[in-house]
C-alpha cells in the first residue's frame, strides 16, 4: 500500500493542504483543513482527491484531519509522479 501527498486548496483560508493518502482509498471523505478547520466534502479515487464534491447528507466515509505541518500558505512544487497520478485519476492521461 503506497501513500502519496495530495494537494488541495482551502476555500476559507486559502492555505494549501497536503494530506498523505493511501492509493487504496476510494469514496466520499470529509477532509479537515489543517490551518482553519474548514470541512471539505471530497471524493477520493485511488488515493487522489478529485474535484468532485459530495453532499454532507450523503455517506461521507471517514474524516481526514490534515496536520498543521502539512499546510502551507505558498503552493509547494509537485513532483512528476504526483502530477501523472492526478491526471490519470482525472482521466486526462494519454
Amino acid at each position: 500500500m503506497a501513500r502519496h501527498a495530495q494537494e488541495f486548496n482551502c476555500t476559507e483560508c486559502s492555505f494549501f493542504n497536503y494530506p498523505m493518502l493511501s492509493d487504496k482509498m476510494n469514496g466520499n471523505f470529509t477532509v479537515i483543513c489543517g490551518n482553519c478547520g474548514h470541512e471539505h466534502y471530497r471524493t477520493i479515487k485511488m488515493g487522489v482527491i478529485t474535484g468532485d464534491r459530495h453532499n454532507y447528507a450523503a455517506d461521507h466515509g471517514d474524516t481526514i484531519h490534515v496536520p498543521k505541518s502539512a499546510t502551507s500558505k505558498e503552493k509547494r512544487k509537485m513532483g512528476k509522479i504526483l502530477q501523472m497520478r492526478q491526471m490519470e485519476t482525472a482521466g486526462l492521461s494519454k
